[in-house]
């Protein structure tokens, strides 16, 4: 046996509530012992990530999904009657307003009707789109021979104030 206070059972160290020997927890990995409640898993998963066994970004994901639990329906998902969904053969020009207009993140795609789910489209994987098209619209500006007769402004120049 040691003498070190951390090798004694945490009976014969009351002073360390809420903390466990490495005895207790030995004793608990051998005993098959489920956690009893969600209030005991939640400790089990926040002490795996105290340890490093999960990083913050799982611990998180984790304690939503425990979270869901406890909500109604309502309170996570759209009416069928209000979902704003993208049709398969709609063309950017036609969608992006609806996208920005409703807010949301995450779009249904769907074929002939809104049974037929084809995917969903992420309103981030959009913003390569935008970042082309700016591309797109600079390399223009810096390819196109442009008429500019003396005495006018070009709107690149207005905006930034140079005569």
């Amino acid at each position: 046996m040691s003498d070190d206070p951390s090798s004694s059972h945490s009976a014969a160290n009351p002073g360390r509530s809420g903390e466990r020997s490495w005895l207790d927890r030995l004793l608990q990995s051998f005993s098959n012992s489920e956690p009893k409640s969600q209030e005991e898993l939640l400790q089990i998963i926040k002490e795996a990530a105290r340890n490093h066994v999960l990083d913050p970004e799982a611990l998180e994901i984790i304690e939503g999904a425990l979270g869901v639990s406890h909500l109604q329906v309502r309170e996570i998902m759209v009416p069928r009657s209000q979902m704003v969904v993208i049709k398969c053969d709609e063309k950017p020009r036609e969608f992006l307003p609806k996208i920005i207009e409703s807010g949301h993140s995450r779009f249904p795609v769907i074929g002939e009707s809104m049974d037929e789910i084809k995917g969903i489209l992420l309103a981030k994987d959009l913003l390569p789109l935008l970042l082309e098209h700016r591309e797109g619209l600079q390399s223009q500006r810096d390819t196109a021979p442009r008429e500019h007769h003396p005495g006018e402004q070009t709107p690149e120049c207005a905006a930034q104030g140079i005569p």
